[in-house]
């Protein structure tokens, strides 16, 4: 199972998506990919942020379609098992000289607490958080 990362998620608000990235999804299973609740805030709240008009209406009417087409029955939530991780994880990170953002460390600790990989374009922010992880945007065409 795969835990896409909010980054993931954004490239496919755009148009067109990166090749690498869109191949990429082409060779996954579908029903192996996850999103997270942390995720939709993050898109929520930069969907909010951009000034009123069509642009913005267009953009949040694509991202409701695509949760509710591609994705209801996938999202995961932050449970207490990843609350405890969260800790772990963030913790570690700071003893090593590496702190992370509060979104990622909840989107790490998601993907750890379900032994998801994460499929991320920044995989150094996701370093020694004991997750396996994935760059779509580096993807060439082989089987991942």
């Amino acid at each position: 199972m795969i835990l896409l990362d909010t980054n993931i998620l954004s490239e496919f608000m755009t148009a067109p998506p990166a090749a690498s990235v869109r191949a990429w999804l082409n060779a996954q299973n579908t029903t192996d990919l996850y999103l997270t609740s942390i995720s939709i805030a993050e898109i929520c709240f930069g969907l909010q942020a951009m000034p009123q008009g069509r642009r913005r209406q267009l953009l949040m009417d694509r991202f409701e379609l695509f949760l509710t087409t591609a994705f209801e029955s996938r999202i995961l939530s932050f449970d207490q098992d990843a609350a405890r991780a969260y800790g772990a994880i963030r913790g570690q990170r700071r003893a090593l000289g590496r702190p992370m953002s509060n979104f990622d460390g909840q989107i790490a600790a998601i993907a750890r607490t379900r032994g998801f990989s994460l499929a991320t374009r920044n995989t150094k922010d996701f370093e020694d958080c004991g997750l396996e992880l994935i760059d779509p945007f580096s993807f060439v065409g082989s089987a991942q």
